[in-house]
């Protein structure tokens, strides 16, 4: 698909990938709808990069996104793209003092169940009318390993793996492609503190922006492109490192 003249649902746009993201959809003049929870962000942010529609809302909360979401499909009737990017990332163990029981429900429903929620009720509204329409998923190259801590949102990206590729399926004669981005370790406030070697989001944001106009399915992003070849040819090494990513 060619990104130019879209109007683009980014969900999770006010900082790191999501943000990388809105920079490049308004550079390539596409209309970029913003769905966060924050909207001091989305407030600065608006004065800084020119037109831009924001809404606020609590992914993890259903009724906010179906309320939200019947805004946004009245206001926006041409939406032919949803990147589903927000996401959550708790690290403490199950069994750390410092694991919290809550965050399992809400890792869960704002990584897994929201973009599900967001792709139903676009489907139904504006994705199935347009000639041409995408539904972008961005993943982790967790999905083929997942690591120690972290084992939610390594299971949470799994499971939108999965998804991706059976609603790709289920799409397969509609004008609706599906597209995952599979992303390394990035340098987001989300990782902040943690790993090195990260990839900046601004180059992240770029190679999903170019992976979907080459039309790829699956967009291997920076060091996770060598991943599908490595887990075939030593995955137990493939293992051990993202063990401790």
């Amino acid at each position: 698909m060619r990104l130019r003249g879209k109007t683009v649902l980014v969900t999770g746009g006010t900082s790191g990938i999501g943000l990388e993201l809105v920079y490049q959809l308004l550079e390539r003049s596409n209309e970029v709808v913003v769905l966060a929870r924050s909207q001091h962000k989305m407030n600065l942010i608006k004065k800084h990069v020119g037109p831009l529609q924001t809404y606020q809302c609590d992914l993890s909360q259903r009724h906010q996104v179906e309320t939200v979401m019947d805004d946004i499909i009245a206001n926006h009737p041409n939406i032919s793209v949803l990147i589903n990017n927000a996401g959550v990332q708790f690290t403490p163990t199950f069994i750390s003092e410092h694991f919290d029981y809550n965050s399992i429900g809400f890792e869960i429903t704002t990584n897994l169940t929201a973009p599900l929620w967001l792709t139903s009720l676009l489907l139904a509204g504006t994705l199935l009318q347009q000639d041409e329409a995408l539904i972008v998923n961005v993943s982790s190259g967790l999905v083929f390993a997942p690591k120690m801590e972290s084992a939610v949102y390594c299971a949470t990206k799994a499971a939108l793996h999965s998804v991706s590729q059976s609603l790709r399926y289920q799409l397969e004669t509609t004008s609706v492609d599906v597209v995952e981005a599979i992303l390394p370790l990035v340098d987001t406030p989300m990782t902040y503190g943690r790993g090195t070697g990260k990839m900046a989001a601004h180059q992240v944001a770029m190679e999903i922006v170019e992976g979907i106009e080459a039309g790829r399915d699956e967009i291997y992003v920076g060091k996770a492109r060598m991943l599908p070849l490595m887990m075939r040819l030593a995955p137990s090494i493939v293992r051990k490192i993202l063990k401790r990513y």
